[in-house]
């Protein structure tokens, strides 16, 4: 089973910060997922909202803050990393989820992916799927995802078929489809029989994991370290 740490060790260290990613890995996480965004200057950065609340209290948006401007902003010493910064200190083999949370991102992410050489440890991922059916036909070589969430209350079915029409490396599926049993297990036989993987987000209740994890290829968790050892146990 695949292990990832949702923006990192994100349970014991601040989200989606150069410490929570090596912290990861220090715990033996198989890979990391990440949010992607640019600054004003166009610069890829590290950072799920699209303002600095959540981050250090400071009702500023990325969108308007140069690079610079934007790393006067800290926590605990911390500023928001760069994606480069990430890609600088990645371990080869691991799993790099990068998600974008902007379309703005998404060529220069690519470019610096491939800058480092990353490109098979890479699943780049979107809740934007017009933008990942684009992606997909644009470049080739490289391991895209589809994320759903909320959008799978309306049909379920229809929409995950409508997906796989684009051949997606991965489907990114939320823990709380599995409280319908029925259908995810439909689900994940549809997603399988088109050799897709299946990511389920973000899941920290082990025993709903192991439920599922017969069905999954890899959980996106808080909690990396309880995670590792109950799937690593002896």
């Amino acid at each position: 089973m695949v292990i990832i740490g949702h923006r990192g060790y994100s349970k014991k260290f601040k989200e989606n910060t150069l410490t929570a990613f090596k912290k990861a890995f220090e715990f033996s996480a198989d890979g990391i997922e990440l949010d992607l965004r640019t600054t004003k200057d166009g610069v890829v950065v590290v950072i799920h909202d699209d303002n600095l609340e959540n981050f250090c209290g400071v009702s500023k948006k990325i969108k308007e803050l140069t690079f610079q401007e934007l790393s006067r902003y800290t926590f605990e010493g911390e500023r928001v990393p760069t994606f480069e910064e990430v890609l600088e200190i990645f371990p080869k083999g691991k799993i790099l989820n990068a998600e974008l949370k902007e379309k703005e991102a998404a060529d220069q992410a690519i470019a610096l992916i491939k800058k480092y050489g990353l490109e098979e440890e890479t699943v780049i991922s979107s809740f934007d799927h017009s933008l990942i059916f684009d992606l997909i036909e644009r470049y080739k070589n490289l391991k895209f995802g589809f994320l759903v969430g909320e959008e799978l209350r309306n049909d379920p079915l229809g929409l995950i078929a409508k997906l796989l029409t684009g051949k997606p490396y991965s489907m990114h599926l939320p823990h709380q489809l599995a409280d319908y049993p029925e259908i995810f297990a439909h689900i994940c036989k549809m997603i399988k029989e088109q050799k897709v993987k299946i990511f389920i987000w973000t899941l920290n209740d082990l025993e709903k994991f192991d439920r599922i994890k017969d069905f999954i290829d890899a959980v996106i968790t808080d909690d990396v370290e309880s995670f590792v050892n109950h799937t690593r146990k002896v």
